[in-house]
């Protein structure tokens, strides 16, 4: 009896994929799922039931989905009674309520004769998914400007138990990730004695070559890389960074230019005067001019003058205190 129900199975799905890939057809429900950034999601589908597996916002690094369905023991004992079927260009958009549906067939297999299947669907060319004992790899590449991938579960043998109606199958979707992931630079300019921002060129090397940054970032294989910037009007800064698969790596630098820097620690009562100008920011170090500087400390009646002969590439920090000697007369 099984051979026939296989030989049917055969047939329907010559008739299948000798027809037009475009489809119009009816599932009993649509199961809507958000690929998370990691791990695995799941849902229960029943056999005439549709799963969408919706991608992430950001899926530069997504080279495929792996799909796992767990085949009930019943359905396993019937191999080539369920089919299921992957579709792009999907109309209307899935929702769970909608069950009526138009999109493109790309390919259509049955479900085996044993109690898992795993599926690999490439996404880009060029992936770099190895074959696996425990996987299928679907031969084809699917677009990833869909946004999702659709399969849709359907009974393709006639004469099944009605059991199968109440039979339902797990299905499991992952992400696998190409092993590279993102840089971003975040540079902060020095200023000067006004507070204006001093911006210079500057150009960055990654592991000694040079690189240009779109917006700010860069993609880079995962591990442990080197940063240099380097400029005429910035001092050199080096940074260690590692990447993370799919991962965004944060690096933060603050230039600091050439010209010679001043910082002070003083009282919190103390006015300074820099070159006869007041300064407001006491705390932070900034950019002042080569050369001679005259800076006056006031501290209510109490007041002193020093003077600095500031060299380009130094940074300089002006330390006042008042100190009281006690001393014991003999």
């Amino acid at each position: 009896m099984k051979s026939k129900y296989f030989a049917f199975t055969l047939l329907f799905l010559f008739n299948l994929c000798t027809i037009a890939h475009t489809e119009v057809f009816r599932v009993h429900k649509t199961h809507v799922l958000q690929m998370p950034e990691s791990g695995a999601i799941e849902c229960l589908a029943g056999i005439n039931d549709a799963v969408e597996i919706k991608f992430a916002k950001d899926t530069t690094f997504l080279q495929a989905i792996e799909v796992e369905v767990k085949i009930p023991e019943v359905i396993s004992r019937y191999p080539g009674s369920i089919a299921y079927s992957l579709y792009t260009g999907i109309t209307p958009t899935p929702t769970s309520t909608t069950i009526d549906y138009s999109g493109t067939r790309e390919m259509i297999d049955i479900l085996p004769g044993r109690l898992s299947m795993s599926i690999t669907v490439p996404l880009v060319e060029n992936h770099t998914i190895k074959q696996s004992p425990y996987t299928t790899i679907i031969p084809d590449i699917y677009t990833i400007k869909d946004g999702s991938l659709f399969i849709r579960l359907q009974m393709v043998m006639k004469g099944s138990p009605e059991s199968f109606d109440n039979e339902m199958i797990i299905v499991t979707a992952k992400p696998i990730y190409v092993d590279k992931g993102r840089l971003i630079l975040e540079t902060t300019y020095p200023v000067n004695e006004m507070q204006e921002s001093i911006e210079k060129p500057y150009s960055i090397f990654i592991d000694e070559k040079p690189v240009t940054l779109q917006n700010e970032e860069l993609i880079l294989e995962t591990g442990i890389h080197h940063l240099a910037i380097v400029s005429e009007y910035y001092r050199n800064e080096t940074r260690m960074f590692t990447v993370e698969q799919a991962q965004n790596t944060l690096v933060q630098i603050a230039l600091r230019d050439v010209a010679p820097t001043l910082q002070f620690v003083v009282p919190e009562q103390t006015i300074i005067y820099f070159n006869n100008t007041q300064i407001e920011n006491k705390v932070d170090p900034f950019v002042i001019q080569e050369g001679d500087h005259t800076i006056r400390f006031v501290v209510n009646d109490y007041e002193v003058t020093k003077t600095l002969q500031a060299v380009k590439g130094r940074s300089y920090i002006m330390n006042m205190s008042i100190n009281i000697d006690v001393t014991e007369n003999q």
